[in-house]
């Protein structure tokens, strides 16, 4: 389908996602470039949104980048990108000046800032607004951009496929008020999050599904790390069965976990205890539950008071009222959810991807400053460093639309696809906290077969989500099952080892390709 066909707008730039890392590539471009800021729902929504314990920057006196470096490494379980971490630590100090020039506020104390410590922090390093962090970051930033007069937000988009033209990224194809529209643009950035959504149990919204990689992946785009995928530890179930985050802020200011004999477990597991990194705390959690055939542990924070919770914790403190537990007598029931993925679009240390104009930055690309398990409150500072450093390098090398545009095409006569409620569903089951290889084998089978090509065309957004959704899922399964070994956040059952000589490296996979690992 040629693009002629549809309604046309022309940009200089389009940025896909307009949460932390799209508004901070927006703000750093260039006043005399038109941008268009793809929003796909409510900034409420957004993952940035949603981020409650902070983000770590090296600016106490007792630390530094080098110190930040080796902790990020450290968790990263041998899959970090370091001269990419070096970028993301040693530009922590300028991005946080950068925040606190557009209005943010961050928490202080007699000494300055109020900087708190997370799992894997080796120092106090996590800078934060209450327990809403990311809300009040995207708050900032989105008045900011509302103040450029060539920041042209356009709300309630979805983004339908990469347009792509003379080996080059051209524009996209959106879905906008219900109808089908062509963006193009000199240059395309992706910053459409990640798809940890996708799961039946995750701590972000269902918007959260992935659809700038799919995407991408479909326009030719190399994709790496998709067996990746950070549980976050302690997620509470709601009365209304929402799943709501309690920032991991709460264990690095003294909350315990106990199991249901009303024993602290952690150190059973790890010798830092409740501050082990994430993957592991999470793993731990569910061994007890399968121990003790239980669906949650227990969060205990009644050793800090209610004053103090009540203050410090407003967000989940409010939030954990409303369905009658008090954390200040309370044990608080907790399960881990899928929160983060790691995998995404391929860049290098600019934001480019493998398809010339068009670029990737925050969760939706894979920078390598994860590894194979992401450091608490990292996010954040990537999503602000990367998306800078794209704009950067766009202000430098920004080029014309290409002309004669086209839609990649392999999408569009798949008719026979599961629906993201039953793909989510199914993660849940296969791909969780623990792997086992014949549930993956079995899943990626189911979804390999009913991927049938049957001459109906995609009509909907809603299409779109449920075919990204088994897209993205076959991606995951075919890398996790790839990886043989245990490392960071992917633990399989069959090989619980972390294997070097074979593993230390990254999954690669292409449209039309088989994946390879370098």
């Amino acid at each position: 389908m040629a693009d002629e066909e549809l309604e046309t707008d022309t940009y200089d730039v389009v940025i896909v996602g307009s949460g932390i890392a799209g508004m901070a590539t927006a703000l750093a471009l260039q006043p005399n470039l038109n941008i268009a800021l793809i929003n796909k729902g409510p900034l409420k929504e957004c993952s940035t949104y949603k981020a409650q314990g902070g983000m770590a920057v090296a600016v106490g006196a007792d630390d530094s980048p080098v110190e930040h470096l080796a902790d990020t490494l450290r968790v990263g379980q041998g899959l970090c990108n370091k001269q990419a971490v070096e970028i993301l630590v040693s530009e922590g100090p300028q991005t946080l000046t950068f925040l606190q020039s557009i209005g943010a506020d961050f928490d202080k104390g007699e000494n300055g800032l109020n900087l708190t410590r997370e799992a894997g922090h080796s120092r106090n390093r996590i800078v934060h607004y209450f327990d809403y962090t990311g809300r009040h970051i995207a708050e900032t930033m989105a008045r900011e951009t509302e103040t450029r007069d060539n920041i042209h937000r356009l709300d309630n988009c979805v983004l339908i496929d990469i347009l792509t033209g003379a080996q080059k990224c051209c524009g996209c194809v959106i879905q906008y008020n219900g109808c089908f529209k062509v963006l193009r643009a000199g240059v395309v950035v992706v910053a459409t999050g990640g798809y940890s959504g996708l799961f039946a149990r995750s701590t972000n919204s269902i918007s959260s599904s992935g659809d700038g990689i799919a995407a991408a992946y479909r326009a030719g785009a190399a994709i790496t790390d998709m067996e990746f995928v950070q549980f976050h530890p302690t997620t509470f179930t709601t009365l209304s069965g929402k799943v709501f985050l309690l920032t991991e802020a709460l264990r690095g200011e003294g909350a315990v976990l106990l199991n249901h004999q009303g024993e602290r477990f952690m150190f059973s597991y790890h010798p830092n205890g409740e501050l082990a990194p994430r993957d592991e705390v999470s793993r731990a959690i569910f061994h007890e539950m399968k121990r003790e055939s239980q669906e949650f542990v227990y969060l205990d924070a009644r050793q800090l008071g209610k004053d103090y919770l009540a203050n410090r914790f407003r967000q989940v403190y409010s939030e954990l009222a409303k369905n009658d537990l008090f954390m200040e007598k309370d044990l608080i029931p907790i399960a881990p959810a899928a929160h983060y993925t790691i995998g995404g679009i391929q860049t290098d240390l600019w934001g480019r991807t493998t398809i010339a104009n068009l670029y990737a930055c925050g969760e939706a690309a894979a920078t390598g400053v994860h590894g194979a398990n992401r450091l608490a409150s990292n996010s954040l500072l990537e999503g602000i460093v990367f998306g800078r450093r794209v704009a950067k390098t766009i202000n430098q090398e920004s080029s014309k639309p290409v002309s004669n545009c086209l839609l990649f095409s392999a999408v569009k006569q798949v008719g026979k696809y599961q629906q993201a409620t039953e793909v989510g569903a199914a993660l849940e089951r296969v791909a969780g906290v623990i792997r086992r290889g014949r549930d993956m084998e079995a899943f990626l089978t189911e979804l390999q077969q009913s991927a049938v090509m049957q001459g109906k065309p995609l009509a909907d957004s809603k299409d779109y989500h449920d075919f990204n959704a088994c897209q993205l899922a076959e991606l995951l399964l075919e890398a996790a099952l790839f990886r043989c070994e245990s490392r960071g956040t992917h633990y399989r059952e069959e090989y619980p080892q972390k294997n070097d000589h074979e593993f230390k490296k990254h999954i690669i996979q292409q449209w039309g390709k088989k994946a390879v690992m370098q």
